[in-house]
């Protein structure tokens, strides 16, 4: 009786090693790369930005459409930080205006490219469709072409 219990039991076993265990593994490797790949072009996106000033809706449109290949529901938010300075009185004044997808957005409905002034920052965040992070990168623009 115990001999055909272990019998099972190592059976049991195997089928577990050699079909489950690549399968969660294989899923784990899988969900790594959607994420390199997201990383990838929201840094390609966001670099060209920075180099350039200019954040036009057929960049950000290509870097939508390359997320949506990948399916799954993704999200994408990005945030301007704009600096300014004001000097004018006796003590320097520090403001600084954040600027969100929608209101980015709203500029490109209007048919026009999104500007960004130098020293502005940009950060582009991708979320699934939990609302978990799946990989955002950001930066200050380097200069201005337009």
């Amino acid at each position: 009786m115990s001999d055909a219990f272990s019998k099972i039991t190592a059976i049991l076993l195997c089928i577990c090693m050699m079909f489950i265990i690549p399968v969660f593994y294989m899923q784990e490797e899988s969900d790594r790369l959607k994420q390199t790949y997201i990383l990838e072009e929201i840094t390609h996106f966001v670099d060209g930005v920075r180099t350039t000033g200019i954040l036009a809706m057929e960049d950000y449109d290509r870097m939508e459409q390359q997320l949506f290949t990948l399916g799954g529901g993704y999200s994408i938010e990005m945030m301007h930080c704009k600096h300014m300075h004001d000097e004018s009185g006796m003590e320097p004044l520090y403001f600084e205006d954040i600027y969100y997808t929608s209101q980015i957005k709203d500029s490109f409905m209007e048919g026009e490219n999104y500007l960004l002034s130098k020293n502005d920052y940009l950060r582009v965040a991708v979320y699934d469709s939990d609302k978990n992070v799946m990989a955002w990168y950001g930066g200050s623009v380097r200069y201005e072409a337009y």
